[in-house]
């Protein structure tokens, strides 16, 4: 009976794998009882659940904790520049030994693939640069309303690019994305003047999220099954290989731009500017961390959970904010927020739901 059951054979394996005496020795005499089963599937479905659990907190704790650490290195050491090239950098300290000590199978590169990652970098570094330096010259809170247009950005630049235009219901769900960003930016009293939009955290904010969109385009058409075959490129290994090339490239005009002033700043401060120094590596650490766990978060989970994720990191980012910074939440920020929040979340209902439609008519044509 074991022989024609392919199902109770892998849940047979995994027992044997993982299991109590109990189990063990039930194995062993062949005397394992149907009434068993229900037990090793209730196990597996637990181990499966904490699987995903254990990264998407992390994910969200790493998160949480770059942001607020990010924000207050920046109120000590004004150097967005070099703050962002650091932080890259530190992935390359984590990657690299994985790498050579055998930890994760190491990519294998050619000129070719690398000169596929260049534009790529380029976008990445300017992102990342430009998002360091809005969070300097403003607050996380505001930062992360802003960055809430990256469906609309990313949506218009599919628009450019490939000439896809998105359903009406989905472009639907840009109103209160939008209307909720202007909300939460409009001044007390004042509800026309959105002069804060205009201000160089917001105008950073924005352009950051218009370089990623665009990096994430081109990441997706080089994330190919056969990348994937030839050259090791999964998502992890894509990104590590992404930030080794985004920090290269950031090295030369972030030095240029802030390095000797850097320096001379951390020698003045003494024990203060060590203990600044290390905070920043721990910050690059943490960054480094919340995108590995986002990768091999947002690869297990569905498209609706993914959605679902995404929405709830947002929050913490905010709670993260006004808890740990003290920064200010306003009844205005608050409705804002929650009201591009739920557009982020709609448009990604709506966008499964539009991808779903296109696959149904393109498997219904051929």
């Amino acid at each position: 009976a074991v022989r024609g059951s392919p199902r109770l054979l892998v849940l047979l394996a995994a027992a044997r794998a993982n299991s109590s005496p109990v189990v063990s020795r039930a194995l062993r005499s062949g005397s394992l009882l149907p009434g068993c089963l229900p037990a090793l599937m209730s196990s597996s479905d637990t181990t499966a659940a904490l699987d995903t659990a254990i990264p998407l907190l992390a994910w969200y704790a790493f998160n949480g904790a770059f942001n607020v650490e990010n924000k207050r290195v920046l109120n000590e050491l004004s150097y967005p520049w070099i703050i962002s090239w650091v932080q890259l950098a530190a992935g390359i300290g984590i990657a690299v030994p994985a790498w050579l000590l055998g930890l994760r199978r190491p990519p294998l590169l050619t000129a070719a693939v690398l000169l596929r990652f260049l534009p790529i970098a380029v976008l990445h570094a300017a992102g990342h640069a430009l998002q360091v330096a809005g969070i300097g010259a403003g607050s996380v809170y505001f930062g992360t309303i802003i960055k809430a247009t990256e469906p609309l950005i990313g949506t218009l630049i599919a628009y450019a690019v490939d000439g896809k235009a998105a359903p009406w219901y989905v472009n639907l769900t840009f109103v209160p994305i939008v209307g909720g960003i202007a909300y939460a930016a409009a001044k007390p009293g004042a509800a026309a003047d959105l002069s804060d939009l205009a201000s160089f955290a917001a105008v950073a904010a924005l352009s950051s999220t218009v370089f990623f969109a665009l990096a994430k385009l081109l990441v997706k058409r080089l994330m190919t099954a056969d990348m994937k075959r030839r050259h090791g490129l999964d998502a992890a290994n894509t990104y590590s290989v992404l930030t080794c090339c985004s920090a290269a490239l950031l090295l030369a005009p972030s030095y240029a731009a802030e390095g000797p002033a850097v320096l001379a700043a951390l020698a003045a401060a003494g024990e203060g500017g060590s203990m600044v120094g290390r905070r920043l590596l721990l910050c690059g650490l943490y960054y480094f961390a919340y995108n590995e766990c986002g990768f091999r978060v947002l690869d297990k989970l569905s498209p609706v959970s993914q959605a679902v994720a995404n929405a709830a990191k947002r929050l913490v980012i905010l709670f993260f904010a006004v808890v740990f910074l003290g920064e200010e939440a306003s009844g205005r920020k608050l409705v804002g927020a929650g009201v591009a929040i739920a557009g982020v979340t709609s448009y990604s209902f709506a966008r499964l739901r539009a991808d779903a439609h296109a696959r149904a008519k393109a498997k219904k044509a051929s």
